[in-house]
Parts: C-alpha cells; sequence; structure tokens
C-alpha cells in the first residue's frame, strides 16, 4: 500500500463497526490524532498502528505488508511452536514451553500474552482435569480483548471455540452448541478473515455437539454447510472429518444407506491424505454399518 493511504483503510475499518473517532482513539491516542491520521494529514507509527490494528481486530499487515522485527518474529514462532504441540495432544511439553515464556518480557502483555492464557487454559484441563483453573484463563483470555466493543478478532473467536470445546469434553453440550453459534455469528462481523478454516473448524465442532446431544438433523444440516464450504474453495481441510460425522448422524438417523455414501468420501479423502489412522477407524465404522443393512 501507498504511503499515506493507510488512514483511508482505517477509516473503512471504522466505519464498517459502526465506532467513532473517540471510540477507537480510547486508549490509544487522541481523537484529533485519529482524524489527522484518517485525512492523511500523519503518518503513524508502527507502536500506535500497532495498536490501532489491535482495537479493529486485524493484523498489521493487513494496512500493508511489512517485515516482523526480529523479536516479534521470535514471538511468533514461540507461539507457533506451542500451538503445534496442543495439536499433537503434547500438553505437558507445551505447558513447559508456556511456563518459560512467562518470563519472557515480549509475553507479559498484549496478544502474546493472551495466548499464553489461552493455551495455558488448554493445557491444565487436558493435564489436570480442572475445569475451573481452566475456565478461568480462557476468561482472563477474553478480558484482555483488543476489539472495539462487542467485536472479537480471529483469535478471540478461536479462544471462545476452546471454551466450547471443553464443555463438550465435560459433556455439558447445550453450553458448547450455544458459543460455537456465538462464534459463527461473530465470524460474520469480521470484514477481513484470514482463511475459512476457523468457520468450518467450529462447523464441525458444531456438528459434533448436536450428535452427541443427539440433534441428529441440526448436525447433518452442519456437516453438510461445512462441506459446503470445502468443496467452494477446493479444500481437504477437515472435509474427511465432515462427511463422517455427517454419516454417523444420518446412520443414527436409520439412514444407513446414505450414511455408507458419506462414510465412503471419507475413506476416500484420508486414502489419498495418507491418513492412516483415520482411514483405519472409518473402515471399521464402515463395515459396522454395513452389517446393519
Amino acid at each position: 500500500m501507498e504511503p499515506f493511504r493507510i488512514g483511508h483503510t482505517i477509516k473503512d475499518l471504522r466505519r464498517f463497526y459502526q465506532i467513532s473517532q473517540q471510540e477507537l482513539a480510547d486508549g490509544i491516542c487522541t481523537q484529533a490524532m485519529i482524524s489527522r491520521i484518517e485525512n492523511d494529514d500523519l503518518y503513524p507509527s508502527a507502536p500506535l498502528l500497532y495498536q490501532i490494528a489491535e482495537k479493529l481486530g486485524v493484523d498489521i499487515n493487513y494496512f500493508f505488508n511489512v517485515s516482523e522485527t526480529p523479536r516479534l518474529d521470535y514471538a511468533q514462532e514461540v507461539c507457533d511452536q506451542i500451538r503445534a504441540l496442543v495439536r499433537k495432544t503434547k500438553y505437558r511439553e507445551a505447558m513447559e514451553m508456556i511456563d518459560l515464556e512467562k518470563q519472557n518480557p515480549l509475553f507479559r502483555k498484549g496478544q502474546f500474552y493472551q495466548f499464553l492464557l489461552w493455551q495455558e487454559g488448554i493445557c491444565s484441563f487436558y493435564n489436570t482435569r480442572d475445569e475451573e483453573r481452566c475456565f478461568s484463563l480462557l476468561d482472563e483470555a477474553l478480558s484482555l480483548k483488543a476489539t472495539a466493543k462487542n467485536h472479537l478478532s480471529e483469535d478471540e473467536i478461536e479462544i471462545l471455540t476452546s471454551k466450547a470445546n471443553i464443555y463438550c469434553e465435560i459433556e455439558q453440550y447445550e453450553e458448547a452448541i450455544a458459543i460455537y453459534n456465538e462464534g459463527l455469528t461473530l465470524l460474520k462481523t469480521i470484514p477481513h478473515i484470514r482463511s475459512s478454516k476457523l468457520e468450518v473448524r467450529i462447523l464441525y465442532n458444531l456438528s459434533r455437539a448436536y450428535h452427541l446431544n443427539k440433534q441428529y438433523n441440526r448436525s447433518i444440516e452442519t456437516t453438510t454447510k461445512g462441506i459446503s464450504i470445502c468443496l467452494k474453495e477446493e479444500s481437504m481441510y477437515l472435509l474427511g472429518e465432515l462427511y463422517y460425522q455427517k454419516g454417523e448422524s444420518l446412520f443414527y438417523k436409520h439412514q444407513a444407506d446414505q450414511a455408507l455414501v458419506c462414510m465412503d468420501y471419507s475413506l476416500w479423502i484420508f486414502e489419498r491424505m495418507e491418513n492412516e489412522g483415520f482411514f483405519k477407524y472409518v473402515k471399521k465404522e464402515r463395515d459396522e454399518i454395513s452389517k446393519t443393512i
């Protein structure tokens, strides 16, 4: 983006969120400074632009492509490593990294501190099954939201989704369903979404929650939405899982023939992705369903 065009982008986002210059300036700078930036009379400093980006719920690179400083590169790399460990369910290893980085000044405030609280909440549940501490940490992370008014950033919606996942784990499905649906609603308020993966992930988890709550029609509807997004975007992300979940709910609706079709799609996807673990699991489930016909 050309210099002094950033102000127009800030103004467009601010108007999209329907917030005043004073609300955007609150805790950051003066309303007069926001006005000058939006009118291209003043070029914002990097720290100021970073705060504005947080308030508007977008990455600073939304405004222009810049190289992050080595310090921020390090912090982002740490976050990526912790995420990877949590995805692989290596919660104790992730917790060791979190405890270590708590001493790092980079992680004592802002989005990186919020990230640590979020991941600590997840790890504390799976390591010790401490529900109270888990929800306390996730709520604290959400309380640090930098976005304006009632809007949440993608990362904050992910934190909300993690909370719903824990409710599913403890079989409080109604609470989980309500939060998943809230997350989907909040996603619609974001003008710039990095990818559709978060929406697909929420839809998959919501479909599981509906199924576990014996709301099979809702589960089928939700998986259908997720599958539609994947096919439209030619993405394999969670597509096999969505077809499997749809098949499971169809079977519980006594529609075994249609369930087998979904299971076959799921097997085809997992075979091509060389996901042997999921392939074997779905194959076993498919064989059990075929015996009922």
